[in-house]
């Protein structure tokens, strides 16, 4: 009878494994639906095994199913309470499905264990963030390069942070280091070009765009930097070719449209530039910039009906360039 029962528990065990080892298969394969089905199936065999709940834990999360990916690695933790990475996955769950300060606890609990682990800040920084706290969520991200100096992720969450919250040149230095580090980081290049422009650094914005378009062509904001750094620098027929590609990648957003009336206009090339803000406005009848040329030109033409109609229309959208526009048209007399 004992030999009986030994020879069932060694089966089991060899039945566990094989499920367990296929469903981190699927994992790294990313077939999260069918890893969920495995560790089930695992976890039924052996229940008392928290790897098994862990990696249920992580494909339910995967599959955007955090509260029941909260319960797998609740029990993860439960089985095993020094187990480092179910808290700092539980606090990640817990967090997505709104209970940051619970979130909070896990990771706390976390750094008890492991106070040098660099992942336990990155992600209690992307917590911190998702609740609004930019000062804490910073702190976090520095706690994390601070602990691993090639941690890619965390110098590009920290660049993004600064960014958004208007600290661009401490922002451009650490998208400096996460281009070092991940050289095809196609956004980190176009930020860093973005920040070059707004330096009027524009031959080196013009290598960063470029860079940003070859590893990306469909960005669209790259092309219109690229644009812009030409634009800026006189090259106003390079700058009206990426004006153009930013606007064929999507028709709908009106800036290109006028910047490349406006490198039309500083060619003198009146004609297309006046039809290009014609077209600007089908897009959106309120801009600004496209009703003032349109008024300017129209003066031009010695066309006023039509330079006071586009005035009326400037008013109530920029009042300030409303009324230059309106000098335009009746220079204020002398004396």
């Amino acid at each position: 009878m004992f030999t009986v029962l030994l020879l069932s528990a060694v089966a089991a065990g060899q039945d566990w494994q094989g499920v367990f080892n296929q469903g981190l298969e699927e994992i790294k394969a990313g077939r999260f639906t069918q890893a969920v089905g495995s560790f089930r199936r695992a976890n039924e065999i052996r229940p008392d095994v928290p790897e098994g709940h862990f990696n249920l834990g992580l494909a339910l999360f995967n599959l955007k199913k955090y509260g029941e990916s909260a319960t797998a690695f609740k029990e993860a933790v439960r089985l095993k309470p020094d187990y480092t990475k179910a808290h700092i996955q539980l606090g990640n769950a817990l967090d997505l499905v709104g209970n940051y300060s619970t979130a909070l606890a896990s990771y706390a609990t976390a750094e008890k264990l492991e106070p040098d682990n660099a992942v336990l800040y990155y992600d209690r920084a992307i917590a911190h963030q998702n609740a609004g706290k930019t000062k804490e969520a910073a702190e976090q991200f520095r706690k994390a390069i601070a602990l691993d100096a090639k941690y890619k992720a965390a110098y590009d969450g920290l660049a993004r942070l600064l960014d958004r919250t208007g600290a661009s040149e401490e922002a451009a230095n650490y998208f400096q280091k996460v281009v070092e580090l991940d050289p095809k980081n196609s956004y980190a290049h176009r930020r860093i070009g973005d920040f070059l422009l707004q330096q009027k650094r524009n031959a080196e914005a013009v290598i960063s765009f470029k860079i940003a378009i070859a590893l990306d062509p469909q960005d669209k904001n790259a092309q219109l930097g690229l644009g812009a750094a030409y634009f800026n620098d006189g090259k106003y027929v390079d700058a009206a070719a990426h004006y153009e590609k930013a606007s064929a990648l999507d028709p709908k957003w009106v800036q290109p449209i006028v910047y490349l009336a406006d490198a039309h206009r500083m060619q003198k090339n009146f004609p297309d530039a006046k039809s290009t803000y014609l077209k600007a406005l089908t897009v959106d009848a309120r801009s600004a910039d496209a009703l003032y040329w349109l008024g300017a030109i129209a003066v031009t033409e010695k066309n006023l009906i039509a330079a006071k109609a586009y005035y009326e229309k400037l008013r109530p959208v920029d009042a300030v360039r409303a009324a230059k526009l309106l000098e335009f048209i009746s220079p204020p007399k002398a004396g």
